[in-house]
């Protein structure tokens, strides 16, 4: 837990101080970096700013880095603040190169457009040049397209690669190819300049070249520049830029992935390199292209490099063979964060259950009763039935629960089912929707949701237990008349109690509520957490959801990926992939 940060006076900033020494006051929900943000926004050259610019000549060459990146990141919320400009522009003399980098991005970031371009014809310094030129908005500069011009002759190759991407339009598509010659002749001369400390995002030349290739719709354009910058006659750098276009090409386009994964096939077989090693990571991002390579994946499964993320890109496929390293993975408390959705996803094809139950029992038995570690109790639930053998630890968990209610337990309990009738009389003993789930779950007692819903009003707001319920519900035997409105009720509140009731709805009332279900449900189906439950719902209607298969194709024939907005994006790629996959196969149902 981080301490509270006291509050800001004269005589007390030893707080301030150790945060910018241990660089806390980057680490969000820090009480530093709150508190920073929070007097900074009352009064923007008030006394916090005047003394957060102190440090930003600081003899320690880390509290400026540290301080610059936070100002910058301050700035986002105020991009005309002259104060911290002046700062910003003094340390472009900084001795530290990142320093220097930063404080580039953070003077365009608070200055004017005309005074950051000053700078720019004043620098002699490369490193400054190249990283105001990276974060110019040049849209904003006037007579931005001359001055552009002349920054395409500039004698920094990295200027020159900047400002021929810049040049880029949609309105010009016959420069297209001299610019890209330009680009090609500068790429590897660029190679660890563009992505060094203190850059902006950090992208390398490739992205940068990438981001305008699909900025600009140009799939034919950039899945062949991946061919030709990974031909092996090229040099490991430009290699490398090959392979990060073809990530940027997958993530982008929904046909990429089969277009560029022969290429990254190739690379596979190769002598260990960082050229193979790239081609790994990107052909295991995409599940599309883990398909299309499985084999190969296989392949280097028992590499002690590259072994772990071909076992994770197997696994998110639901390939049986990764199992035994999923196992081992486990085992060796792997910090990998796709290993519990790709143990879900074999779990889901059919893998043999004991090994990975076995591992999570192991675990457990290493533990206290009162911890309930995350990874092996995701594993268990993704086994369901199969995990009944785990039965005896997950009582020990409800037993010897302290101080936290042991909600991983209820849930694997409630996935395992009556298999689990050992652990009744301890669930008995919860007074817990957790527990009431399990119950229900391990016992099929309708009187487990009934007494539950009799408790709650008839006018339901918020909350996700009670739409599991009514679907359990509604799915054995059907639901009450008083049910039924606490059903509805919940249907009228928008977002996942809305879609988690529609399926109860459909349940109970049929093709009478058909219209309304087309109605409200495709508000939802390009969202990556709510769509595939709409998806659910509409293949269950059947023919009677053919109203919806417009809307379903139009999704289906986009060439570009879901702009889904996760904050990763392979997660992004993999989000969409899923959604298409779930849409592909409602759509066969509805058609039928």
């Amino acid at each position: 837990m981080n301490s509270s940060a006291p509050a800001a006076s004269p005589t007390n900033w030893e707080w301030l101080e150790v945060g910018i020494a241990s660089g806390d006051v980057l680490s969000p929900g820090s009480d530093a970096r709150e508190s920073i943000f929070r007097f900074v926004r009352a009064d923007w050259d008030g006394l916090m700013t005047r003394r957060l610019l102190i440090f930003t000549t600081d003899r320690r060459a880390a509290a400026r880095r540290t301080i610059f990146e936070l100002l910058d990141e301050l700035c986002f919320q105020n991009s005309d603040w002259p104060l911290v400009a002046d700062a910003a522009e003094l340390a472009l003399s900084d001795v530290d190169p990142p320093v220097r980098r930063t404080a580039a991005r953070l003077l365009v970031n608070t200055a004017e457009p005309g005074r950051a371009m000053a700078a720019l014809t004043a620098s002699t310094d490369p490193v400054v040049r190249i990283a105001l030129v990276e974060a110019m908005p040049w849209h904003k500069v006037l007579g931005h397209e001359a001055i552009l011009e002349r920054l395409r002759a500039d004698p920094v190759p990295a200027v020159r690669l900047l400002a021929n991407i810049a040049v880029f339009s949609k309105d010009d598509s016959a420069a297209w190819p001299v610019l890209d010659a330009a680009i090609r002749a500068d790429l590897e001369t660029c190679a660890g300049v563009l992505d060094a400390p203190g850059s902006r995002l950090p992208e390398t030349a490739g992205q940068h070249w990438a981001g305008a290739l699909t900025r600009l719709d140009r799939e034919e354009d950039c899945c062949a520049w991946t061919q030709r910058l990974t031909n092996p006659a090229e040099r490991p750098e430009v290699r490398r830029e090959g392979v990060r276009m073809a990530v940027a090409a997958m993530r982008e386009w929904r046909a990429a992935p089969g277009r560029v994964t022969p290429m990254l096939i190739t690379l596979l077989k190769e002598e260990p390199s960082e050229v193979r090693s790239a081609a790994l990571h990107a052909v295991a991002a995409s599940m599309t292209a883990s398909r299309l390579a499985a084999d190969d994946l296989a392949v280097v499964l028992d590499d002690p490099d590259l072994g772990t993320v071909a076992a994770i890109g197997l696994g998110s496929i639901g390939d049986h063979r990764a199992v035994p390293h999923l196992v081992r993975l486990m085992l060796a408390d792997s910090d990998e964060p796709r290993l519990a959705r790709a143990f879900r996803a074999v779990a889901r094809a059919g893998a043999d259950p004991d090994a990975p139950v076995a591992a999570a029992r192991q675990i457990l038995a290493t533990l206290p009763d009162s911890c309930s570690p995350d990874l092996p109790m995701r594993v268990l639930a993704a086994f369901g039935p199969a995990a009944a053998p785990a039965v005896p630890e997950l009582i020990a968990r409800l037993e010897g629960a302290e101080n936290d209610t042991p909600d991983w337990a209820f849930y694997v309990l409630g996935q395992i089912g009556p298999a689990a009738a050992a652990a009744v009389p301890v669930l008995r003993d919860y007074p817990t929707q957790g527990a009431a789930s399990a119950l229900l779950k391990v016992t099929l007692d309708r009187a487990v949701a009934e007494r539950y819903l009799a408790g709650r009003p008839e006018e339901l707001r918020r909350g996700r237990f009670a739409p599991e319920l009514l679907t359990w519900l509604a799915e054995h035997g059907g639901l009450t008349v008083r049910q039924h409105r606490q059903l509805r009720s919940l249907f009228k509140v928008p977002g996942f109690e809305q879609v988690e009731s529609a399926g109860a709805v459909w349940l109970h009332e049929g093709p009478a509520a058909a219209a309304e279900l087309l109605e409200v449900l495709p508000t939802y189906l390009s969202d990556d957490l709510c769509g595939p439950e709409a998806l659910r719902v509409f293949a269950a209607m059947g023919s009677h959801a053919r109203p919806i298969l417009d809307r379903l194709d139009r999704f289906i024939a986009s060439r570009r990926r879901a702009g889904l907005n996760i904050g990763d994006f392979d997660a992004e790629m993999r989000a969409d992939e899923m959604l298409l996959a779930a849409t592909l196969a409602a759509r066969k149902q509805i058609a039928g």
